[in-house]
């Protein structure tokens, strides 16, 4: 039997001070990189282009995404005061004009989820937390971080190149 509930759960949100100069460097680092198109067989939720870093080499993943991971692990680590170790499964997506996000979460996959806005144009859908209907604005530096149960999309974009990060987290408790 599945029940459904209501979720009544924690949205972390921050704003890196110095997001201009870390947007504009990962935006010139993904222009070196090329964005893979959404296509109906593949298995995800982006209805755009996305670039997934699971299978890079870690010399060649954006400086500006591993800082970003940092930043969040510092963040979550400061809240549970633990011994953990963190796996982040990190990626790039882009949204044009008339693409979205599918409603969807990341139970079973991961503990938390983090999304961070690196570009904004006028007219970039916000992230929408479905289950509550909160809606988070699409914000250049913004970060949010969620519980991965939590459902969430991104409705219908209204610009070309909006531009975020995002990752599942994987926490593991550290033996001693």
């Amino acid at each position: 039997m599945t029940l459904k509930c209501k979720e009544n759960l924690e949205i972390e949100i921050h704003h890196h001070p110095h997001y201009q100069s870390l947007n504009d460097k990962l935006m010139n680092d993904f222009s070196n990189l090329s964005f893979a198109d959404y296509h109906p067989y593949k298995n995800t939720n982006i209805r755009g282009s996305q670039l997934n870093f699971a299978n890079f080499e870690p010399s060649s993943i954006p400086k500006g995404i591993t800082l970003i991971e940092n930043w969040v692990q510092q963040i979550i680590q400061s809240k549970l005061k633990l011994p953990l170790s963190y796996k982040f499964t990190t990626w790039a997506a882009k949204l044009d004009k008339g693409q979205e996000t599918i409603d969807h979460s990341h139970l079973y996959v991961a503990s938390f989820a983090f999304v961070y806005f690196v570009n904004t144009p006028i007219g970039a859908s916000p992230l929408v937390f479905t289950t509550s209907g909160k809606r988070i604005k699409a914000e250049s530096g913004k970060l949010v971080i969620f519980p991965a149960s939590l459902r969430h999309k991104v409705p219908i974009n209204k610009c070309d190149n909006r531009v975020t990060i995002a990752s599942n987290i994987v926490l593991i408790e550290k033996r001693e």
